[in-house]
C-alpha cells in the first residue's frame, strides 16, 4: 500500500523512519490530533517514559475508534522539551508501531508544551482501506 522514496542524492534517514512515504489511494485518511500524555482522568504521569506510553496508547485509541491500527500510520510529528528524549521516543514509537513499520516523522525540540508538566506532544497522519 506505501511506497517508500529515500534518494540516494540526499543522506538516509537519521532514525526509524523513511524520507518519502507514497500512498496509492483510495483509502480513508485520518488526521490525528497532537496528543499529550494525559490519561482519561486527567492525571499527568511524571517523566517522558510514562508520557509517550500514554501519548502512543491514546492516538492507538483514537485510531481504533476508526477501525484504524498504528500500522496505517504514513506520518507524524513530535514536539519535546528535551533532544535527551529521543531515545526513549525511538524505542516507544518502535514498541507501538513494531520495529518494521517506516513512515515520514518529523522531530522538533521546542521550548514549552500549552500547559506546564507536558512533556511530548504527537500528531499523525494515518491512510486504512
Amino acid at each position: 500500500m506505501h511506497t517508500f522514496h529515500n534518494p540516494k542524492q540526499i543522506a538516509g534517514p537519521f532514525g526509524h523512519y523513511e524520507h518519502g512515504v507514497e500512498t496509492a489511494l483510495p483509502g480513508r485518511l485520518m488526521h490525528v490530533s497532537g496528543q499529550i500524555g494525559v490519561a482519561p482522568d486527567g492525571d499527568v504521569p511524571e517523566g517522558i517514559a510514562a508520557q509517550t506510553k500514554l501519548v502512543w496508547q491514546n492516538i492507538c485509541a483514537v485510531l481504533a475508534e476508526a477501525g484504524m491500527t498504528a500500522q496505517d500510520i504514513v506520518k507524524t510529528n513530535t514536539y519535546i522539551l528535551d533532544r535527551d528524549y529521543v531515545p526513549v521516543l525511538a524505542e516507544m514509537r518502535k514498541r507501538f508501531l513494531g520495529e518494521d513499520h517506516r513512515g515520514a516523522s518529523t522531530t522538533l525540540v521546542v521550548s514549552s508544551l500549552v500547559r506546564p508538566g507536558w512533556l511530548v506532544e504527537i500528531d499523525a497522519v494515518a491512510i486504512a482501506p
